[in-house]
């Protein structure tokens, strides 16, 4: 049921995507949404940033999405388990803060280097992404072209910059985040989740794994300094040690 005043807190099972349309919120949510937003920034309903968001209400949980982190492997995951994912795949979406407050939110995160190489050979060598023009594109087969053309952009706007690229540290609330896991350490960390979500903790190998990680490999200098230059917020918020 909705709000029957200006002060009730949003009901959270209002909040669904589309059947057929993962990416869309029902009618009824977005119209939630707009109305808490007309209500004003100051009545503090909405998260101030937006974010890529799945949400159980059966498991009572908030994930944020982070590109290239065992997504597919959370999601296969939750469907081979039962658990109902209401909010399926919504991008770049405000949440009502209040209405999930006692959800457990959750995200994991990986090495930015290991996640860059990784997202430069799935979107980039393995296809074009990006739409680049022939000649640019077969430029961006070097990994460290491709760091020079992502270190112009602003990897921090939400939207604006590819989410595949974007900042971990933007993808997530951080002011909100219960547990924040790691690939590296994925099925203990992802058992963790599961045990406080109530879901079935079977152990599993990350899917989708398209190229060895960058420690894995031989990166060049260049590509180390600007990884680390880029992705300098995430390795002082998450305690990875910058490449050397």
């Amino acid at each position: 049921m909705s709000p029957t005043g200006p002060d009730a807190i949003p009901d959270a099972g209002l909040f669904r995507t589309r059947p057929g349309n993962r990416r869309r919120l029902t009618p009824a949510a977005e119209a939630e949404l707009a109305r808490l937003a007309t209500a004003g920034e100051r009545s503090g309903w909405l998260s101030p940033l937006a974010y890529n968001l799945t949400i159980s209400h059966s498991h009572r949980f908030v994930w944020y999405r982070v590109a290239k982190v065992a997504t597919r492997t959370i999601r296969h995951h939750c469907e081979a388990h039962g658990v109902a994912l209401d909010v399926d795949h919504a991008m770049r979406v405000r949440y009502p803060l209040a209405a999930f407050a006692d959800y457990l939110a959750f995200a994991f995160v990986r090495d930015p280097l290991d996640r860059f190489v990784s997202a430069w050979h799935d979107k980039v060598v393995d296809h074009n992404y990006y739409d680049f023009d022939p000649a640019t594109h077969e430029r961006m087969q070097t990994v460290e072209e491709f760091a020079r053309w992502t270190a112009a952009q602003d990897l921090s706007a939400v939207p604006g910059t590819d989410q595949h690229l974007t900042l971990q540290s933007r993808m997530i609330d951080l002011n909100r985040v219960d547990f924040v896991g790691r690939l590296e350490t994925f099925d203990r960390d992802f058992a963790e989740v599961c045990e406080r979500i109530g879901a079935p903790a079977v152990p599993t190998r990350p899917q989708n794994q398209t190229a060895p990680g960058g420690r894995d490999r031989q990166a060049s200098a260049e590509l180390r300094e600007l990884v680390a230059r880029m992705y300098r917020r995430d390795y002082q918020v998450f305690g990875y040690e910058p490449p050397a």
